[in-house]
């Protein structure tokens, strides 16, 4: 009987401690307020938009999302220039209808910002300039934007994503976010 209560007393014990060893999550949390955060996995490392003591570089807004052109045409841009990285990570949606989701799937040509030059599809572009690598999602390398939230009067938006971008080169290398969230103001 002795021994049931110490083993008893020592699986307790066990599973009191398994949750306070359980890792925080490194990414902002999934809000709806316009907290303007924005976090995700690249390639299995945690990614954040951050442009504080970026050095030399212009410093740029970390959250930037504008509507192009019309109210149908947006574009989030996250940069992240601090120390020694130079990344951006857009995501454009060619044709927003709020709530829902947008399929990042179909061949996409960039040139200039959105509605300058040349067609333009929902794309997402991930950009490490540091190793001059330019990624971009088309028919293959597909993606998917989950807008959870829009709130026009608030200028809120916030959502979801995840994709898999092929160097825009053509050649094979690729580049994978996973656990994409964004809660953010609209400029």
């Amino acid at each position: 009987m002795k021994y049931i209560i110490v083993f008893i007393s020592l699986l307790l014990l066990s599973a009191a401690s398994c949750k306070k060893n359980k890792l925080k999550d490194p990414l902002p949390p999934a809000t709806q307020s316009g907290a303007n955060t924005m976090g995700c996995y690249v390639n299995g490392i945690v990614w954040l938009p951050d442009t504080r003591d970026n050095g030399s570089i212009p410093r740029l807004k970390a959250i930037s999302v504008v509507f192009w052109n019309t109210k149908s045409q947006l574009l989030f841009t996250f940069y992240r220039q601090r120390d020694g990285d130079n990344q951006n990570l857009d995501i454009y949606l060619k044709e927003f209808a709020g709530v829902g989701n947008y399929h990042m799937d179909v061949i996409s040509k960039v040139i200039g910002v959105p509605g300058s030059y040349g067609e333009l599809n929902n794309y997402i572009y991930f950009s490490d300039r540091n190793f001059n690598k330019r990624y971009i999602t088309n028919g293959y390398y597909q993606g998917i934007v989950n807008i959870t939230s829009y709130d026009e009067i608030e200028r809120i938006i916030s959502g979801t994503f995840q994709f898999k971008a092929q160097n825009y080169d053509g050649s094979l290398d690729s580049v994978v976010v996973t656990n994409g969230r964004f809660d953010c103001k609209i400029d």
